[in-house]
């Protein structure tokens, strides 16, 4: 029982010291980028560090890998116990706890992985261009042509839709 506290209670204390340390380096990226005149003219932007970045990825994820996780491992079980309602075990939750935790990692290392070379305002997914409408295409001009002829023998034709048969 005491092993468990003090696993947990060092998984507390690595969070908030990695929570601790994501917002010192943020508000230390913040004064670097601010400028010296105490009154600025134009709106400032939002800049994000690539550690904040990857927190609130990880973070915001975590929720959904988790619901995937247990529905992963509750389908297991569902095949392996062949019932609709398996019972799940402490090892089970384990895995559940262990899959999402590495899934919402993933997550945040593929994000970074794909952002970290872009700048922090810079839009991911770009505007798309205003596209002008399409000028019909133009046809050649029409002459009146009568492909009907009434004097012609061969064949049944129907006027109205310049059909022979």
């Amino acid at each position: 029982m005491r092993n468990r506290s003090r696993i947990r209670l060092l998984g507390m204390l690595i969070l908030s010291a990695t929570t601790v340390a994501t917002n010192t380096s943020a508000q230390y990226q913040r004064r670097l980028d601010e400028a010296p005149s105490a009154h600025r003219q134009r709106e400032e932007v939002y800049h994000e560090s690539v550690l904040r970045r990857f927190e609130i990825v990880t973070l915001v994820s975590l929720p959904f890998t988790a619901i995937h996780s247990f529905l992963a491992v509750r389908g297991i079980q569902m095949i392996r116990q062949n019932e609709f309602a398996p019972q799940l075990s402490g090892t089970d939750f384990r895995i559940i706890g262990a899959s999402a935790v590495s899934l919402a990692l993933f997550i945040g290392f593929w994000d970074w992985l794909h952002t970290h070379n872009k700048g922090a305002s810079q839009q991911l997914i770009p505007d798309s261009p205003k596209l002008l409408p399409r000028p019909p295409p133009r046809l050649p001009p029409r002459e009146a042509q009568d492909d009907w002829k009434p004097d012609e023998t061969e064949g049944l034709g129907v006027s109205f839709v310049h059909v022979r048969f």
